[in-house]
């Protein structure tokens, strides 16, 4: 695993470092300040698995760092470590494309599995999230919604993995996972459990199936 670790304090990266590497991964660990330095960083080594990145620094901070991954890098995972514990900070940077977002008040074991589960193409919610309270979301629709991605949510109903509904639907999980994003940005979600949910309480998908 080759992660990207991005915050504007060394001292911090030097603390993160330490932490996953006493877990015994990732293997590399590349560095940036902020946004600019880590685009940068990716231009130079495209092999990169994962961006680890705090939400506010100084330069080019979280938000707009997320922007330009969104848009140049689509398809790379990244997760947030952030000190903000307020639940709308875990909200916007999910809907913003972060496939996770990690308190840094979390122990390493913590962060380390918050990466694996980024990493296999999952979204981390942080516990945190159990105890707020819900946004108020757009009434979900499937009109934004191909025909492919309405398979893809009933199989989410079926609470299958990203690799079962590649293998069930016969396409690449790296497709499953644009159809999945694209499945939360119309439900007005930020994980899985939700736009079950959502999905279940409009009417969108059957009642019959278990989760």
């Amino acid at each position: 695993m080759k992660l990207l670790l991005v915050d504007d304090h060394p001292l911090v990266r030097a603390g993160v470092v330490a932490a996953l590497q006493s877990l015994g991964a990732p293997e590399l660990i590349l560095e940036a300040s902020d946004g600019i330095a880590a685009m940068d960083c990716l231009a130079q080594h495209p092999d990169v698995d994962a961006v680890l990145m705090d939400l506010r620094m100084a330069g080019m901070a979280g938000m707009a760092l997320l922007e330009q991954l969104k848009r140049h890098y689509p398809l790379l995972p990244s997760l947030v470590l952030s000190s903000s514990e307020d639940p709308a900070d875990v909200r916007r940077v999910l809907k913003a494309g972060a496939r996770g977002y990690c308190p840094k008040s979390a122990s390493p074991a913590t962060l380390l599995a918050a990466l694996t589960l980024v990493l296999g193409g999952e979204i981390y919610v942080p516990p945190l999230m159990a105890m707020a309270p819900e946004a108020s979301p757009a009434e979900p629709s499937l009109s934004g919604l191909t025909p492919r991605q309405r398979e893809v949510l009933q199989e989410l109903c079926n609470s299958k993995s990203n690799k079962e509904i590649a293998r069930e639907l016969g396409m690449e999980e790296k497709t499953v996972k644009g159809h999945v994003s694209a499945i939360f940005k119309a439900l007005g979600v930020v994980h899985r459990l939700q736009a079950v949910e959502a999905a279940r309480a409009a009417g969108l998908v059957s009642q019959t199936m278990s989760y």
